[in-house]
């Protein structure tokens, strides 16, 4: 089995019949852009759903919750809300990042 770049020639097959790209480096570099916008898309439906639900966004959630402003901040739900959104922000600040290195 020939291997280019260490990449088994069954996924270099893959690659060129998904991206229509014969140069291996190009077609991983566009499943790769692929992958990245998808998951940016995932984490924006996240962050909406929790600016929706707070009404607010999540820079002005923040404030509010350091002012000790948010209803039922020490509770669960309200905790974790806050840690997973701002998890989500951190991942789209990455995912925008590598976003714009492969365009």
């Amino acid at each position: 089995m020939k291997r280019e770049m260490g990449i088994p020639k069954e996924t270099i097959k893959i690659l060129a019949e998904i991206t229509g790209e014969p140069r291996v480096d190009v077609a991983i570099r566009m499943v790769l852009r692929d992958v990245v916008e998808h998951r940016l898309r995932n984490v924006e439906e996240h962050i909406k759903k929790f600016e929706q639900k707070y009404e607010m966004d999540f820079a002005t959630f923040e404030k509010t919750w350091k002012a000790g402003d948010i209803e039922e901040k020490f509770s669960y739900k309200t905790e974790k809300d806050y840690l997973e959104w701002d998890a989500l922000i951190t991942r789209r600040k990455k995912l925008q990042q590598v976003a714009k290195w492969l365009s």
